[in-house]
């Protein structure tokens, strides 16, 4: 198994399970603007936090470990969402099979 997949793995369990029941909480309860809000305020503060604070802190780092399928896949799936999001400020069913399915791609992949 490859450190990728361990390390994101551990990343999704450690930053990103109580966003993700917060925000199945807000969407049940029907505040939809809050879900969306929290997504992509996590999102943003993932990238900045987990991403800035090693730089600061560490100095220059190489990022070897990504490749252009991961550089694509991540701009693919925030422009999918960002689209989906914006029609009618809800995400369908078969919108979110889509963003599943892409998922499943990626981890396949990484898999391979």
């Amino acid at each position: 198994m490859s450190d990728k997949i361990i390390t994101m793995v551990a990343v999704v369990i450690g930053t990103s399970l109580l966003e993700m029941v917060m925000t199945i909480t807000s969407a049940r309860k029907g505040e939809f603007d809050m879900a969306l809000g929290n997504i992509i305020g996590t999102n943003i503060f993932n990238i900045c936090i987990v991403l800035g604070l090693p730089i600061v802190i560490y100095g220059d780092m190489t990022l070897n470990g990504f490749g252009l399928v991961d550089i694509v896949i991540l701009f693919l799936s925030s422009f999918l969402l960002f689209i989906f999001a914006r029609s009618e400020k809800t995400i369908t069913r078969k919108e979110a099979i889509i963003m599943l399915g892409i998922f499943a791609f990626y981890y396949a992949y990484l898999l391979i």
